[in-house]
Protein backbone atom coordinates (compact mmCIF):
# COMPACT_ATOMS: atom_id res chain seq x y z
CA UNK A 1 0.00 0.00 0.00
CA UNK A 2 1.17 3.29 -1.11
CA UNK A 3 2.30 6.10 1.57
CA UNK A 4 0.14 9.50 1.24
CA UNK A 5 2.87 12.26 0.63
CA UNK A 6 1.03 15.38 2.37
CA UNK A 7 1.27 18.74 0.13
CA UNK A 8 3.27 21.82 0.90
CA UNK A 9 0.25 23.57 1.65
CA UNK A 10 -1.40 21.14 4.41
CA UNK A 11 -0.36 20.64 7.87
CA UNK A 12 0.80 16.79 8.51
CA UNK A 13 0.53 15.48 11.99
CA UNK A 14 3.04 13.04 12.83
CA UNK A 15 2.15 10.19 15.50
CA UNK A 16 4.59 8.74 17.81
CA UNK A 17 3.80 6.16 20.38
CA UNK A 18 5.98 3.43 21.96
CA UNK A 19 4.13 1.09 19.91
CA UNK A 20 4.31 3.21 16.67
CA UNK A 21 7.92 4.51 16.32
CA UNK A 22 8.34 7.20 13.70
CA UNK A 23 9.53 5.73 10.23
CA UNK A 24 12.44 7.30 7.72
CA UNK A 25 9.94 8.95 6.05
CA UNK A 26 8.62 10.92 8.53
CA UNK A 27 11.53 11.84 10.07
CA UNK A 28 12.06 13.11 6.60
CA UNK A 29 8.93 15.28 6.73
CA UNK A 30 10.06 16.60 10.11
CA UNK A 31 13.16 17.68 9.35
CA UNK A 32 11.72 19.70 5.90
CA UNK A 33 9.90 21.26 7.98
CA UNK A 34 11.82 22.26 10.48
CA UNK A 35 14.66 23.16 7.44
CA UNK A 36 11.71 25.14 5.72
CA UNK A 37 12.30 28.80 7.19
CA UNK A 38 16.24 28.41 7.98
CA UNK A 39 16.60 27.70 3.52
CA UNK A 40 14.94 30.66 3.13
CA UNK A 41 17.44 33.41 1.77
CA UNK A 42 17.61 36.65 3.30
CA UNK A 43 17.03 40.18 1.13
CA UNK A 44 20.55 41.55 0.70
CA UNK A 45 20.26 45.14 3.04
CA UNK A 46 21.32 48.49 1.10
CA UNK A 47 24.69 49.50 1.97
CA UNK A 48 24.86 52.71 4.47
CA UNK A 49 24.51 55.87 2.82
CA UNK A 50 27.38 57.42 0.23
CA UNK A 51 26.21 60.88 0.34
CA UNK A 52 25.51 61.42 4.08
CA UNK A 53 28.45 58.76 5.20
CA UNK A 54 29.85 61.09 8.18
CA UNK A 55 26.56 62.83 8.87
CA UNK A 56 23.59 62.06 10.76
CA UNK A 57 21.15 59.46 8.41
CA UNK A 58 17.69 60.99 9.68
CA UNK A 59 15.08 60.39 7.33
CA UNK A 60 12.37 60.91 9.65
CA UNK A 61 12.77 64.97 9.83
CA UNK A 62 9.85 66.87 9.77
CA UNK A 63 9.20 68.19 6.46
CA UNK A 64 8.35 72.03 6.56
CA UNK A 65 5.69 73.10 4.79
CA UNK A 66 2.34 72.26 4.12
CA UNK A 67 1.68 68.58 2.74
CA UNK A 68 -0.20 68.12 -0.11
CA UNK A 69 -3.29 65.81 -0.35
CA UNK A 70 -4.20 65.49 -4.08
CA UNK A 71 -7.84 63.88 -3.75
CA UNK A 72 -9.23 60.97 -5.81
CA UNK A 73 -10.09 61.25 -9.42
CA UNK A 74 -13.65 62.66 -10.33
CA UNK A 75 -13.90 63.96 -13.85
CA UNK A 76 -10.34 63.93 -14.40
CA UNK A 77 -6.54 63.53 -13.33
CA UNK A 78 -6.32 66.92 -11.60
CA UNK A 79 -10.08 66.92 -10.23
CA UNK A 80 -10.31 69.51 -7.47
CA UNK A 81 -6.29 69.83 -7.58
CA UNK A 82 -5.84 73.20 -6.57
CA UNK A 83 -2.75 75.11 -8.06
CA UNK A 84 -0.69 78.43 -7.18
CA UNK A 85 -1.31 79.79 -10.28
CA UNK A 86 -3.95 79.83 -13.14
CA UNK A 87 -3.19 76.92 -15.40
CA UNK A 88 -4.69 75.63 -18.43
CA UNK A 89 -5.65 71.94 -20.06
CA UNK A 90 -2.45 72.30 -22.29
CA UNK A 91 -0.12 73.54 -19.28
CA UNK A 92 -1.17 70.54 -17.21
CA UNK A 93 -0.91 68.21 -20.79
CA UNK A 94 2.99 69.41 -20.82
CA UNK A 95 3.75 68.58 -17.27
CA UNK A 96 2.16 65.45 -17.38
CA UNK A 97 4.22 64.54 -20.44
CA UNK A 98 7.02 65.55 -18.49
CA UNK A 99 6.53 63.29 -15.21
CA UNK A 100 7.29 60.26 -18.32
CA UNK A 101 10.93 61.87 -18.00
CA UNK A 102 12.35 62.27 -14.77
CA UNK A 103 14.57 58.90 -14.61
CA UNK A 104 16.59 56.65 -17.94
CA UNK A 105 14.02 54.62 -19.94
CA UNK A 106 16.29 51.77 -19.95
CA UNK A 107 15.57 51.07 -15.75
CA UNK A 108 12.20 50.63 -13.94
CA UNK A 109 12.80 52.53 -10.78
CA UNK A 110 11.47 51.57 -7.74
CA UNK A 111 10.21 55.58 -6.81
CA UNK A 112 9.01 56.00 -3.27
CA UNK A 113 7.66 59.03 -4.73
CA UNK A 114 3.76 59.55 -4.83
CA UNK A 115 1.74 61.23 -7.43
CA UNK A 116 1.03 63.87 -4.79
CA UNK A 117 4.56 64.02 -3.96
CA UNK A 118 5.50 64.99 -7.46
CA UNK A 119 2.58 67.65 -7.75
CA UNK A 120 3.63 69.35 -4.79
CA UNK A 121 5.84 71.48 -5.82
CA UNK A 122 3.98 72.81 -8.88
CA UNK A 123 0.83 73.08 -6.46
CA UNK A 124 2.63 74.82 -3.88
CA UNK A 125 5.04 77.27 -5.15
CA UNK A 126 4.42 79.74 -8.36
CA UNK A 127 7.69 79.92 -9.64
CA UNK A 128 8.08 75.87 -9.53
CA UNK A 129 4.58 75.93 -11.51
CA UNK A 130 5.86 78.45 -14.40
CA UNK A 131 9.47 76.35 -14.67
CA UNK A 132 7.95 73.19 -14.78
CA UNK A 133 5.22 74.72 -17.32
CA UNK A 134 8.55 76.37 -19.74
CA UNK A 135 11.00 73.15 -19.11
CA UNK A 136 7.62 70.62 -20.63
CA UNK A 137 6.83 73.08 -23.72
CA UNK A 138 10.77 73.25 -23.81
CA UNK A 139 10.99 69.55 -24.21
CA UNK A 140 8.17 68.93 -26.47
CA UNK A 141 9.70 71.28 -28.68
CA UNK A 142 13.15 69.75 -28.59
CA UNK A 143 11.21 66.46 -29.27
CA UNK A 144 9.40 67.83 -32.35
CA UNK A 145 12.40 69.05 -33.81
CA UNK A 146 11.31 72.78 -33.40
CA UNK A 147 14.46 75.07 -33.37
CA UNK A 148 13.25 78.28 -31.61
CA UNK A 149 11.30 78.25 -28.58
CA UNK A 150 7.44 79.82 -28.75
CA UNK A 151 6.76 82.59 -27.31
CA UNK A 152 4.03 81.10 -24.75
CA UNK A 153 6.77 78.93 -23.82
CA UNK A 154 9.21 82.39 -22.79
CA UNK A 155 6.62 84.24 -21.26
CA UNK A 156 6.59 80.69 -18.43
CA UNK A 157 10.48 81.68 -18.08
CA UNK A 158 10.22 84.84 -17.75
CA UNK A 159 7.41 84.54 -15.00
CA UNK A 160 9.75 82.24 -12.93
CA UNK A 161 12.67 84.61 -12.93
CA UNK A 162 10.68 87.87 -11.86
CA UNK A 163 9.28 85.82 -8.72
CA UNK A 164 12.86 84.65 -8.48
CA UNK A 165 14.56 88.33 -8.57
CA UNK A 166 11.48 89.18 -6.17
CA UNK A 167 12.49 87.16 -3.51
CA UNK A 168 16.29 87.32 -3.64
CA UNK A 169 15.28 91.08 -3.19
CA UNK A 170 12.72 90.77 -0.16
CA UNK A 171 15.82 90.04 1.98
CA UNK A 172 13.58 87.21 3.38
CA UNK A 173 16.39 84.58 3.97
CA UNK A 174 14.13 82.05 4.83
CA UNK A 175 11.95 82.47 1.34
CA UNK A 176 14.69 82.95 -0.80
CA UNK A 177 16.50 79.62 0.36
CA UNK A 178 13.86 77.30 0.59
CA UNK A 179 12.75 74.07 -1.02
CA UNK A 180 10.89 75.65 -3.81
CA UNK A 181 13.34 78.45 -4.39
CA UNK A 182 16.54 76.14 -4.22
CA UNK A 183 14.03 73.26 -6.57
CA UNK A 184 14.04 76.13 -9.42
CA UNK A 185 17.11 77.25 -9.09
CA UNK A 186 18.46 73.47 -9.51
CA UNK A 187 16.03 73.52 -12.46
CA UNK A 188 17.56 76.28 -14.22
CA UNK A 189 20.81 75.19 -13.89
CA UNK A 190 20.03 72.10 -15.46
CA UNK A 191 18.07 73.85 -18.57
CA UNK A 192 20.94 76.34 -19.57
CA UNK A 193 23.04 72.71 -19.48
CA UNK A 194 21.09 71.00 -21.85
CA UNK A 195 20.63 74.08 -23.65
CA UNK A 196 24.32 74.34 -23.82
CA UNK A 197 24.22 77.90 -22.49
CA UNK A 198 27.20 76.96 -20.14
CA UNK A 199 27.50 80.34 -18.66
CA UNK A 200 24.48 81.02 -17.19
CA UNK A 201 24.19 77.73 -16.21
CA UNK A 202 27.50 78.32 -14.09
CA UNK A 203 26.27 81.76 -13.05
CA UNK A 204 22.97 79.72 -11.52
CA UNK A 205 25.26 76.70 -9.92
CA UNK A 206 27.25 79.17 -7.94
CA UNK A 207 23.76 80.99 -7.04
CA UNK A 208 22.26 77.34 -5.91
CA UNK A 209 25.66 76.75 -3.99
CA UNK A 210 25.51 79.96 -1.78
CA UNK A 211 21.56 79.15 -1.30
CA UNK A 212 22.75 75.58 0.18
CA UNK A 213 25.43 76.84 2.40
CA UNK A 214 23.00 79.28 4.01
CA UNK A 215 20.98 76.61 4.64
CA UNK A 216 23.98 74.67 6.40
CA UNK A 217 25.14 72.63 3.88
CA UNK A 218 24.49 69.68 2.03
CA UNK A 219 23.83 67.65 4.75
CA UNK A 220 20.39 70.07 5.49
CA UNK A 221 18.38 68.57 2.79
CA UNK A 222 19.44 64.74 3.72
CA UNK A 223 15.95 64.37 4.46
CA UNK A 224 14.85 65.36 1.13
CA UNK A 225 16.41 63.28 -1.24
CA UNK A 226 15.12 63.72 -3.91
CA UNK A 227 15.76 67.51 -3.85
CA UNK A 228 19.05 66.76 -2.38
CA UNK A 229 19.83 64.31 -5.67
CA UNK A 230 18.85 67.14 -8.02
CA UNK A 231 21.80 69.34 -6.72
CA UNK A 232 23.94 66.87 -7.20
CA UNK A 233 22.58 66.22 -10.44
CA UNK A 234 23.03 70.24 -11.55
CA UNK A 235 27.04 70.36 -10.22
CA UNK A 236 28.00 66.80 -12.43
CA UNK A 237 26.20 68.61 -15.07
CA UNK A 238 28.13 71.67 -14.85
CA UNK A 239 30.94 69.49 -14.33
CA UNK A 240 31.06 67.75 -17.73
CA UNK A 241 29.85 70.14 -19.51
CA UNK A 242 33.40 72.82 -18.51
CA UNK A 243 35.66 70.86 -16.94
CA UNK A 244 35.56 72.86 -13.48
CA UNK A 245 36.14 71.04 -10.48
CA UNK A 246 32.53 70.15 -8.92
CA UNK A 247 31.60 72.34 -5.89
CA UNK A 248 30.13 69.69 -3.45
CA UNK A 249 32.17 66.76 -2.76
CA UNK A 250 34.98 68.95 -4.02
CA UNK A 251 37.47 67.24 -0.87
CA UNK A 252 36.80 64.15 1.40
CA UNK A 253 35.65 61.59 -1.05
CA UNK A 254 35.61 58.43 -0.05
CA UNK A 255 37.45 56.39 -2.59
CA UNK A 256 36.33 52.52 -1.05
CA UNK A 257 34.36 51.00 -3.16
CA UNK A 258 30.53 51.18 -2.61
CA UNK A 259 28.57 48.41 -3.77
CA UNK A 260 31.03 45.50 -5.49
CA UNK A 261 31.19 42.73 -2.82
CA UNK A 262 34.25 42.24 -0.44
CA UNK A 263 34.58 39.08 -1.98
CA UNK A 264 34.42 39.76 -5.69
CA UNK A 265 36.18 37.29 -8.17
CA UNK A 266 39.96 38.62 -8.46
CA UNK A 267 41.18 39.23 -12.28
CA UNK A 268 42.64 36.57 -13.64
CA UNK A 269 46.46 36.33 -14.23
CA UNK A 270 48.27 35.61 -17.29
CA UNK A 271 49.95 32.54 -14.77
CA UNK A 272 46.43 30.57 -14.30
CA UNK A 273 46.71 27.77 -15.56
CA UNK A 274 43.21 26.65 -15.50
CA UNK A 275 42.18 29.70 -17.13
CA UNK A 276 40.79 29.25 -21.12
CA UNK A 277 43.39 30.11 -22.88
CA UNK A 278 40.82 30.95 -25.74
CA UNK A 279 39.52 33.53 -23.56
CA UNK A 280 41.74 37.01 -23.39
CA UNK A 281 40.86 37.46 -19.70
CA UNK A 282 44.40 37.64 -18.36
CA UNK A 283 44.97 40.44 -21.06
CA UNK A 284 42.14 42.45 -18.89
CA UNK A 285 43.23 41.11 -15.52
CA UNK A 286 46.61 42.02 -15.88
CA UNK A 287 45.23 46.01 -17.23
CA UNK A 288 42.83 46.57 -13.95
CA UNK A 289 45.45 45.57 -12.03
CA UNK A 290 47.55 47.97 -13.49
CA UNK A 291 45.11 50.81 -12.76
CA UNK A 292 45.30 53.10 -9.88
CA UNK A 293 43.43 51.45 -6.61
CA UNK A 294 40.84 54.56 -6.16
CA UNK A 295 40.44 54.36 -9.95
CA UNK A 296 39.72 50.57 -9.96
CA UNK A 297 37.15 50.80 -6.90
CA UNK A 298 35.37 52.86 -9.30
CA UNK A 299 35.42 50.50 -12.30
CA UNK A 300 34.38 47.83 -9.80
CA UNK A 301 31.34 49.66 -8.99
CA UNK A 302 30.07 50.37 -12.12
CA UNK A 303 31.01 46.74 -13.10
CA UNK A 304 28.64 45.57 -9.98
CA UNK A 305 25.69 47.99 -11.12
CA UNK A 306 25.65 47.02 -14.57
CA UNK A 307 25.75 42.93 -13.51
CA UNK A 308 22.49 44.26 -11.41
CA UNK A 309 21.16 45.96 -13.69
CA UNK A 310 21.18 42.99 -16.70
CA UNK A 311 19.64 40.60 -13.60
CA UNK A 312 16.98 43.21 -12.68
CA UNK A 313 15.91 43.81 -16.73
CA UNK A 314 15.61 39.74 -16.99
CA UNK A 315 13.88 39.32 -14.24
CA UNK A 316 11.33 41.92 -14.67
CA UNK A 317 12.17 43.37 -11.62
CA UNK A 318 13.05 47.75 -11.16
CA UNK A 319 16.25 49.42 -9.22
CA UNK A 320 15.87 50.48 -5.78
CA UNK A 321 15.38 54.31 -6.64
CA UNK A 322 17.44 55.71 -3.73
CA UNK A 323 20.22 53.08 -4.41
CA UNK A 324 20.26 54.28 -7.67
CA UNK A 325 21.05 57.67 -6.98
CA UNK A 326 23.09 57.11 -3.93
CA UNK A 327 25.76 55.03 -6.90
CA UNK A 328 25.26 57.34 -9.70
CA UNK A 329 26.45 60.00 -7.33
CA UNK A 330 29.26 58.16 -5.71
CA UNK A 331 30.64 56.92 -9.26
CA UNK A 332 30.37 60.19 -10.64
CA UNK A 333 32.13 62.43 -7.63
CA UNK A 334 35.10 60.37 -7.61
CA UNK A 335 35.71 60.60 -11.15
CA UNK A 336 35.62 63.89 -11.59
CA UNK A 337 37.64 64.45 -8.34
CA UNK A 338 40.66 62.03 -9.98
CA UNK A 339 43.53 63.32 -12.07
CA UNK A 340 45.99 61.70 -13.92
CA UNK A 341 48.23 62.58 -16.90
CA UNK A 342 46.76 62.92 -20.04
CA UNK A 343 48.69 60.45 -21.91
CA UNK A 344 48.45 57.32 -19.05
CA UNK A 345 46.30 54.84 -18.92
CA UNK A 346 44.41 55.48 -15.89
CA UNK A 347 43.21 58.81 -17.14
CA UNK A 348 41.88 57.47 -20.14
CA UNK A 349 40.23 54.78 -18.36
CA UNK A 350 38.83 57.70 -16.04
CA UNK A 351 37.32 59.32 -19.31
CA UNK A 352 35.66 55.87 -20.31
CA UNK A 353 34.08 55.16 -17.88
CA UNK A 354 32.71 58.67 -16.63
CA UNK A 355 30.97 58.96 -20.42
CA UNK A 356 30.00 55.26 -19.91
CA UNK A 357 28.14 56.49 -16.51
CA UNK A 358 26.79 59.64 -18.06
CA UNK A 359 24.90 57.63 -20.50
CA UNK A 360 23.37 55.36 -17.54
CA UNK A 361 22.55 57.82 -15.06
CA UNK A 362 22.22 61.87 -16.37
CA UNK A 363 20.11 61.22 -19.58
CA UNK A 364 16.75 61.84 -20.01
CA UNK A 365 14.47 60.00 -23.02
CA UNK A 366 14.46 61.81 -26.17
CA UNK A 367 16.96 64.09 -25.16
CA UNK A 368 20.79 62.93 -25.72
CA UNK A 369 22.51 66.06 -23.24
CA UNK A 370 26.19 66.44 -24.74
CA UNK A 371 28.36 67.32 -21.84
CA UNK A 372 31.14 68.89 -24.32
CA UNK A 373 34.05 69.15 -22.13
CA UNK A 374 34.17 65.48 -21.37
CA UNK A 375 33.16 64.64 -25.51
CA UNK A 376 36.78 66.76 -26.47
CA UNK A 377 38.59 64.97 -23.12
CA UNK A 378 37.59 61.59 -24.58
CA UNK A 379 38.23 62.10 -28.31
CA UNK A 380 41.72 63.81 -27.40
CA UNK A 381 42.97 60.41 -25.21
CA UNK A 382 41.45 58.01 -27.46
CA UNK A 383 43.93 59.81 -30.47
CA UNK A 384 46.60 59.77 -28.11
CA UNK A 385 45.86 55.58 -27.60
CA UNK A 386 45.84 55.22 -31.24
CA UNK A 387 49.91 55.99 -30.86
CA UNK A 388 50.00 53.31 -28.55
CA UNK A 389 48.97 50.41 -29.63
CA UNK A 390 48.84 47.14 -27.02
CA UNK A 391 48.17 49.51 -24.02
CA UNK A 392 44.29 48.47 -23.73
CA UNK A 393 43.55 45.08 -24.12
CA UNK A 394 40.60 44.31 -26.58
CA UNK A 395 38.42 42.53 -24.68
Amino acid sequence: MSTMRPSDNTISFIVSTPARQSVEEKRKLIRSHVMRGKNRKMLPTRPPSWIDANKANDRKHPKQGLDLCVPANVGGQFSFTAFSAEISPDMLEAIWELKRLMFPIEFGLDSYRSESSWLEPICGDAACLHFTVFIAKEYLNVHLRQKESSKTTLVHLVKTLAILQQRLASGDNELSTSDYTILVVVGLTLAATGLRDLETAVKHLKGLHKMVILRGGISAFQWNRSLQTKIFRADLGVALSTGRKPLFFSDGVSWDSYIASQGKIPALRAQDSDSDPQIPASGLGIFLDSLDTRLRSVWDDVSEFVRAANIASQCKRGIDSDLYQEVMISIHYRLVNLCFDRRTINEITRLALMAFASTLFLQWRGVRVRYECLAQSLKRALTLLGHSPGVIPHS
